[in-house]
């Protein structure tokens, strides 16, 4: 059984970090508005709080460059904080947070991928804390930084559990597929707009794979739902939480991988797999090389939004563009899939929130912590635009925070040549867009903590190889479901409608 973090050590530590916080003087604020006598703001800057970044993937060539200009700011602005990013690698990043978790080792922030372990499951085992006193009297800046309903969508029981990456609008994310848009020009392809249309491209660019090496696939999402499907559907939009649960607009709930749409989603990725449009080894291939044959524009399709001029750089010629099946509805099934949590190890829980109340301050303070000191590392070239500087030897920036980590629709910058695709959906907020009934509902799963934990983890076991058609879905399904219920999937359902209908009536 997945091993579940204790949630009595992670109270046990959030609330003496609370209490420690209640008894400490609010000393982040800028230099000028303290009271304290030179000697004491002397001794009290001499030990800064520690703001420890936990973050996937590697740090880039200048990440002690770029800490150490971020902390001299800090300094200059009067905050006794001093920030240092961890990274950890993919490939070990659950195991080893899991391990950093339930050990108790300090530190203050930790990067949330919704889609792959969201806030619920951190919250419901005591990884993060409740940071609502922590913003009212830390982050003022902040909390103004994004709209009310972008904070509701981390709440949990009313409580807010992490902060909100708001760095592209959910409408623009939700249905998006990336074509490797020479290639179908080449080959007299036109935009898809069905589930057809979609595995007739697949079937013709990897007949017609320019390279010798052919074995080319669909770049697949694993642990995410086929949402670039759902709007071809006719009960479409409805909302797919964790893989899970359906919730329609109606506000109905129930088990997901029982539904229709479900089985439409199986049979398109079977009939792909038995094409030989789905790598075999999907579930085992390591991301670093997953991630290089993508650089390398090597997919039939990517799932989601993948658009990027990279790819040219790389291999000439190659360029990419971002199609929805359909446009007729744009449809914001959740706020934000990314988030940041303050870990229920730290110490001095305060420190995160001043530090992030700081970035989001001032497009200065953003655009120091996320691309480094400007006129070494990039050059503002104006509307939101930058030129990159100094690259390291793979070209990538030498100092950079990738902007879905830390980021902000309104002020993250992008390079001159940028796509219009990607200014087009993702420096820009949909207008028009459906919301989802669910949208600013958290499901606390601390009573079925142990159940929820499990069907998560028997979902990747059972379910997800029936998703990517690896296996039969009549020959598969029967055992695999049983597996689910064994795991307590008609708990975790039963409670997830018992607190969504208490939701839907307080709204009333």
């Amino acid at each position: 059984m997945k091993k579940v973090w204790l949630p009595l050590v992670g109270l046990l530590i959030a609330l003496s970090a609370v209490t420690s916080a209640c008894s400490t003087s609010e000393d982040g604020n800028a230099a000028g508005g303290s009271t304290e006598s030179a000697g004491a703001a002397k001794e009290n800057n001499a030990e800064k709080k520690l703001v420890r970044y936990v973050m996937p993937g590697t740090a880039p060539q200048d990440q002690a460059a770029g800490e150490a200009a971020i902390n001299k700011k800090l300094e200059e602005d009067g905050l006794n904080l001093k920030y240092e990013a961890i990274y950890i690698p993919w490939d070990v990043w659950d195991q080893k947070t899991n391990l950093m978790m339930s050990t108790g080792e300090e530190f203050e922030l930790i990067h949330i991928m919704h889609d792959n372990k969201g806030p619920n499951v951190l919250a419901s085992n005591g990884g993060i804390i409740p940071i609502d006193e922590y913003l009212d009297e830390y982050g003022p800046e902040l909390k103004k930084s994004l709209p009310d309903w972008v904070w509701d969508t981390v709440k949990i029981s009313g409580k807010i559990y992490s902060v909100p990456n708001y760095w592209l609008d959910s409408a623009y994310a939700d249905g998006m597929v990336t074509v490797r848009q020479d290639l179908m020009e080449q080959n007299g392809l036109q935009a898809p707009k069905s589930a057809d249309d979609l595995l007739k491209l697949a079937e013709t660019l990897k007949s017609s794979w320019p390279d010798a090496n052919k074995n080319v696939f669909i770049r697949t999402l694993n642990t995410e739902p086929a949402y670039y499907l759902h709007p071809t559907y006719e009960t479409y939009p409805f909302t797919v939480f964790q893989n899970l649960i359906r919730i329609d607009q109606q506000g109905q709930v129930s088990s997901w991988i029982e539904s229709e749409e479900f089985k439409q989603d199986v049979a398109f990725f079977r009939e792909a797999y038995q094409k030989g449009l789905v790598n075999p080894d999907v579930l085992t291939a390591p991301t670093e090389v997953v991630n290089n044959e993508e650089q390398m524009g090597r997919f039939l399709f990517r799932e989601g939004d993948g658009v990027t001029d990279k790819v040219g750089e790389k291999v000439p010629g190659a360029k990419l563009e971002g199609y929805f099946l359909n446009e007729s509805i744009k449809f914001r099934s959740y706020g934000v899939r990314n988030s940041n949590g303050v870990s229920a190890t730290s110490p001095h829980p305060e420190a995160a929130i001043q530090f992030l109340n700081w970035v989001f301050s001032s497009q200065d303070n953003f655009d120091l912590v996320l691309y480094g000191p400007e006129g070494v590392y990039w050059k503002n070239i104006g509307d939101g635009l930058k030129e990159d500087l100094k690259l390291d030897s793979n070209g990538a920036p030498a100092y950079q925070v990738a902007s879905w980590m830390l980021g902000h629709v309104e002020m993250i910058r992008w390079a001159a040549n940028t796509h219009p695709t990607i200014l087009k959906y993702r420096a820009s907020q949909s207008t028009d867009a459906v919301n989802s009934v669910t949208l600013g509902f958290n499901f606390d799963a601390s009573e079925v903590s142990v159940e929820y934990t499990n069907t998560l983890a028997e979902f990747n076991t059972s379910i997800l190889p029936i998703k990517l058609g690896l296996l039969d879905y009549e020959t598969a399904f029967p055992a695999a479901l049983k597996k689910m219920k064994a795991a307590g999937l008609d708990k975790v359902v039963e409670k997830y409608n018992e607190q969504f209908q208490t939701f839907l009536q307080a709204k009333q």
